[in-house]
């Protein structure tokens, strides 16, 4: 997966080597790998869509919708599409 994503224009993170970046003018997509999970977000929702087909077309994959956990923080995603990351059990 990470050849794919280097060859699709993805950049590796240079602390984080399983973050993968890719700006396309303005916007930007983020991708974390975690063993057998990925999460996603992007500026523009059109860049999502494009990375899941391009990832269903090279991979067997199946999307399991919007998380509401991820490494053990909580995801609250407000209306306007911001995200809020919910730890305090990880803040003792």
């Amino acid at each position: 997966m990470v050849y794919f994503l280097l060859s699709q224009g993805y950049e590796r993170g240079k602390t984080n080597k399983t973050l993968f970046i890719n700006k396309e003018g303005n916007d930007i997509i983020l991708v974390q790998v975690y063993v057998d999970d990925i999460i996603f977000g992007s500026t523009n929702e059109i860049l999502c869509e494009q990375f899941v087909k391009a990832m269903q077309d090279e991979f067997e994959m199946s999307m399991m919708g919007e998380p509401n956990y991820f490494l053990g923080l909580q995801i609250k995603k407000l209306q306007h599409g911001t995200c809020h990351f919910l730890g305090s059990s990880l803040i003792s």
